[in-house]
């Protein structure tokens, strides 16, 4: 019972996270289903929650789309779903162009009811080998069904006699990975502060965007 209360928690919790006034605009898979939550077997409560970031990342993803263009064929596909201080999302594709990766960055408002608030930035840049070489071995990896789609948001603390805890990660920031792996698309959620081969990877590419300096903005 602790173990499926555990696990449905981070869908309860991101249920109740958007503010009321948001509730309309969440994909119809983010919609609270209390009932639901509560009778689902652990399986389909992580399914249930995997497909409301999906859904949530895909909005962004559209949008992206709408403003720059679509990334063809991206080998991966990376959507931060917490819209930054400056009230902006972001999107990371990289693809395959003639043997060379190509990252794809995309910034793009969060929020459209204040139009032209927000900056729109692009950076399309080389992938470094060493990221490139963890691209294709993620790609590898991830095929299993062994790596879960949603990781339970749990973080392991390391107290201070060297024993370790887990505890919940209520805060919703979560890191929607779209892959194309050896067994075909796989679609994985993942808290920022997560650990895994998804979560390295993410953090991976999302630090080429951050280092570089060749991103072009279109100011209000």
């Amino acid at each position: 019972m602790k173990r499926l209360l555990s696990l449905c928690l981070p869908l309860i919790a991101a249920c109740l996270a958007a503010p009321a006034s948001a509730q309309d605009s969440l994909p119809a898979s983010c919609q609270p289903k209390v009932a639901g939550v509560a009778l689902a077997l652990a399986g389909e409560a992580n399914q249930a929650q995997l497909q409301c970031d999906v859904d949530r990342a895909a909005v962004f993803g559209k949008r992206s789309e709408a403003i720059f263009g679509p990334v063809l064929n991206p080998l991966v596909e990376i959507v931060d779903t917490l819209p930054s201080p400056s009230g902006a999302a972001y999107v990371y594709a990289v693809s395959d162009v003639q043997g060379t990766m190509i990252l794809d960055a995309r910034s793009v408002p969060a929020d459209l009811s204040a139009p032209g608030k927000t900056p729109v930035c692009r950076l399309r840049t080389l992938v470094p080998d060493a990221v490139a070489s963890q691209v294709s071995q993620t790609q590898l990896q991830t095929a299993s069904p062994l790596v879960p789609g949603y990781a339970e948001r749990m973080e392991v603390i390391v107290n201070p006699d060297g024993s370790h805890s887990s505890v919940l990660m209520l805060d919703s920031h979560d890191v929607v990975t779209t892959l194309q792996t050896a067994d075909g698309e796989r679609h994985f959620s993942r808290h920022i502060r997560q650990t895994d081969r998804v979560a390295k990877l993410n953090e991976l590419i999302i630090g080429v965007a951050n280092v570089s300096d060749g991103w072009t903005c279109d100011t209000p």
